[in-house]
């Protein structure tokens, strides 16, 4: 008996073996690794070389030997100077990470592509791990519309850089430094769409870096910053929750989002429409800054509502704040930390006494170097508008309960055959989108847009005057 269990131990001992394949060095043929022959050991750098293929099929695992010294740089890689096929399977995923430090980022240098040299990728339903890079291109540029179905990143220092149009489906990111970078190349378009997925303990989830990222029906938990950086974002359908900032810095649109228990849910806003969502459980909801819109949406127990940013000056297009329930944050639900005087008169406070209401508005009355709010009282389910306290006359800035003017800078939302502009000059240039970057529609100098060849969906119009640039997004019905 003791002979047949050692035959047994001995035989799978030998089928482990010969199952494991270690790779290193050149390849000079086509290659194919299969996931018979997997798990694949990168024993030391690999190179493709030019006009060279390496297929890497369904379902095998890829381990880059650890040399005990975890660098920035990592001292594995594999340089594709060919072409590299890696294609999975939603149900056989390629898997690529460190054979020991699986929870370190930067344990292996990652794939590079120099694409000077010819080098190009083909990849589909994969995860990556612990890179320093995950792709680097040495041009800085991969082919247009890829597309990354149910793929994994995770501690990773770069994940991806979109330098041109990425597309995300169901795509996971977890404990990067950083997970979706964009890239500020002139001679680019980069537009980065992500449809689902999640965002988990990463440093900087989504940074557009100059270009324009699309977001739906995504989670983002957990995150340093969720989304931040320099660029324009269109989020709707999002939930953000227990991030220290969700949301910082950029311009664009958010609509129907979740915010919940954010250190900082919004700050640092610009050109900003924030619209039907809903934030809770932060120490400040949202600090906006010249040409953002709130409106429809619920701000409530959270330390603070609403700041409106200092930096705002007599000049700056100020903020609007339009029909939205501001109610039982902690210590202020609109906080002034500017000298100018806004209108408030069509939000709700969910309160009946004026005293109430006006202790939980930090203005003038509470620092003489900050300006003024008008508010009204409404009833206590935020649907009747009881009386207004006027304490200052703001200039064109009166907001009745009815009035939605300014509030887009064009109508009808959704719209059949024409979109009309109002409330700006003549636009010297106006570009209308899909949400995958494409430019449906371009014209100039006029206030009225033919969109009846548009086909019913969501697109993103951008509109350029003398003094303005504005992004919303719209319904074609």
């Amino acid at each position: 008996m003791k002979k047949l269990l050692l035959f047994i131990y001995l035989l799978a001992i030998s089928f482990m073996v010969a199952a494991q394949t270690n790779v290193s060095g050149g390849i000079y043929q086509n290659t194919t690794w299969t996931a018979s022959a997997s798990p694949y050991i990168m024993t030391g750098p690999v190179v493709v070389f030019p006009g060279v293929t390496l297929t890497i099929n369904p379902g095998v695992q890829i381990f880059i030997q650890d040399t005990n010294v975890v660098s920035a740089t990592g001292d594995n890689y594999l340089e594709i100077r060919g072409k590299l096929i890696m294609k999975g399977t939603k149900n056989a995923p390629i898997n690529i990470e460190a054979l020991v430090h699986k929870q370190q980022v930067a344990a292996w240098y990652g794939i590079k592509i120099l694409a000077s040299q010819g080098g190009s990728i083909d990849a589909d339903y994969f995860s990556l791990a612990n890179t320093n890079y995950g792709f680097f291109v040495d041009t800085g540029v991969l082919p247009d519309s890829t597309t990354y179905h149910h793929c994994s990143w995770k501690y990773n220092n770069y994940a991806i850089n979109a330098f041109n149009k990425l597309f995300f489906d169901t795509c996971t990111f977890q404990n990067n430094f950083n997970a979706i970078t964009g890239n500020l190349l002139a001679s680019r378009n980069p537009w980065i769409v992500v449809n689902g997925g999640s965002f988990t303990g990463n440093s900087v989830a989504l940074n557009p870096y100059g270009s324009h990222a699309i977001i739906h029906h995504a989670n983002l938990n957990s995150n340093q910053m969720a989304i931040s950086g320099i660029g324009s974002v269109t989020a709707w359908q999002n939930n953000f929750s227990n991030n220290q900032i969700a949301f910082r810095g950029l311009s664009g649109n958010i609509s129907n989002c979740q915010f919940s228990n954010n250190h900082v849910a919004i700050t640092d806003a610009v050109g900003l429409q924030i619209k039907s969502c809903n934030i809770s459980g932060s120490k400040i909801a949202c600090n906006i800054g010249e040409d953002c819109i709130i409106d429809f949406s619920t701000i409530s127990n959270n330390d603070t509502g609403i700041v409106i940013s200092s930096n705002l000056t007599f000049s700056s297009i100020y903020p609007m704040i339009y029909k939205n329930q501001i109610c039982n944050n902690n210590f202020y639900n609109v906080f002034n930390a500017s000298n100018i005087n806004l209108n408030l008169g069509t939000n709700c406070f969910c309160g009946i006494d004026s005293a109430t209401i006006e202790a939980k508005l930090y203005d003038g009355y509470d620092d003489i170097t900050k300006g003024l709010f008008n508010f009204s009282i409404y009833s206590q389910d935020c649907s009747t508008a009881l009386r207004s306290i006027q304490k200052v006359n703001i200039p064109n800035g009166s907001l009745t309960i009815d009035d939605q003017k300014n509030i887009s800078p064009f109508f009808p939302n959704p719209v059949t055959n024409n979109i009309v502009l109002q409330g700006v000059e003549i636009a010297e240039n106006i570009m209308i989108f899909d949400l995958q970057g494409k430019v449906m529609t371009s014209i100039q100098n006029s206030n009225n847009i033919d969109v009846s060849n548009l086909v019913p969906a969501t697109y993103m119009i951008v509109i350029q005057s003398k003094n303005n640039i504005f992004k919303r997004i719209f319904q074609k019905i």
